[in-house]
């Protein structure tokens, strides 16, 4: 049993397999190269839920899909090269105190397994544990998966022999739950997770747009669909922050925040050191450029994008400010005088500037 597997255990969390961010189906080619009848039927078992459709007939049908899927067993490390490559963080650190195992294999069935691995995680502890989110919060959340199993169903799977082979695996009755209590810890970690899957299919839908604007970029159609889909995840990236979060200021003091300090965990640690993240803002700015002249209409759906981008920070800032932020300091500047939220508006700032075309909207 490999280290983060014993420390899932321990703070009674399923740990969360994750592809390496450079290794994610991030366009269509590789999603079309990489797709088997094993997705198909995963994704065929969960596709026809509906937003009217309860959490445990969700529940019921993303345990079946994941019965279709080949577990990752494969553990990998970051090597030398890669921690050079984006160094400033402890990503490792990060990965191992909120249950992320970081594998190898097909990269589209990986991701997909990962996706639904989180989302049975957060309904499961919702459905155990309860919410506070809003019914709008909860669709936003539950939305932003459907739209990823719709995204890799219509790239992947769509007019293919798998679709016409695909078969929906029989779903149980969603009536069996976990033993989840309401543990802010657990929480926070799990809400995490399901960060990390979205910020994961953030980077795939990006990825597919920075393909299509490169190679077909007169097919304004499947710009725009697939920036209305990673304005879709955008969002409920925002949702699974402010999921969280979804505890007491008091639960954040005494049992959150001193769980992310020494001697528990490194000095300055930080939810903003997911590497997945830092490459998800490496290819917004590549994509930038190919967004120099767009049709209207692209440009518009892209604007929508950073509005949701800017949205989701705020969400994050939000959640902070709740738990003191608003007047104490950042884990990552202990000591110091400028408050955690500040440093949180200054982030959402610089890199909303940095992903935003060098020229005015129309």
């Amino acid at each position: 049993m490999i280290e983060v597997e014993i420390q899932a255990h321990h703070a009674n969390i399923p740990p969360l397999h994750l592809l390496k961010a450079e290794q994610l189906p991030a366009s269509r080619s590789a999603i079309t190269g990489m797709m088997n009848q094993r997705i198909a039927d995963a994704l065929r078992t969960v596709i026809d839920i509906t937003p009217e459709d309860s959490d445990r007939r969700a529940l019921a049908a993303v345990d079946a899909a994941l019965a279709c899927l080949t577990a990752p067993a494969a553990a990998t490390k970051y090597n030398d090269a890669e921690r050079n490559a984006l160094p400033e963080d402890l990503y490792e650190e990060h990965d191992l105190f909120f249950g992320a195992i970081r594998v190898t294999g097909n990269s589209v069935e990986t991701f997909t397994y990962t996706m639904l691995q989180a989302l049975r995680s957060q309904l499961n502890d919702a459905l155990s544990a309860g919410t506070s989110l809003s019914s709008c919060e909860r669709a936003q959340l539950r939305g932003a998966f459907w739209t990823t199993f719709h995204e890799l169903w219509r790239i992947g799977v769509a007019g293919t022999p798998f679709e016409y082979a695909a078969r929906a695996r029989t779903q149980g009755t969603g009536i069996g739950l976990d033993d989840v209590k309401g543990d802010p810890l657990i929480r926070w970690r799990l809400g995490h997770q399901v960060f990390f899957a979205l910020i994961q299919a953030l980077i795939v839908s990006v990825g597919c747009l920075e393909e299509c604007l490169k190679d077909d970029p007169d097919d304004i159609e499947s710009a725009c669909r697939l920036l209305e889909e990673a304005t879709v995840l955008m969002i409920g990236s925002g949702a699974s922050l402010r999921y969280a979060g979804d505890f007491t200021r008091t639960h954040y003091t005494d049992a959150v925040r001193p769980a992310m300090m020494p001697p528990h965990i490194s000095p300055k640690f930080s939810g903003l050191q997911l590497r997945d993240h830092r490459i998800l803002l490496k290819l917004l700015n590549r994509v930038k450029p190919l967004l120099a002249s767009p049709a209207p209409a692209v440009d518009k759906s892209y604007r929508r994008l950073l509005d949701a981008m800017s949205t989701a920070y705020d969400a994050h800032i939000d959640v902070c400010s709740r738990f003191g932020g608003d007047r104490e300091s950042s884990l990552r500047a202990p000591g110091s005088r400028v408050p955690a939220v500040e440093i949180l508006e200054r982030f959402r700032d610089r890199r909303v500037g940095a992903a935003t075309p060098d020229r005015p909207a129309e």
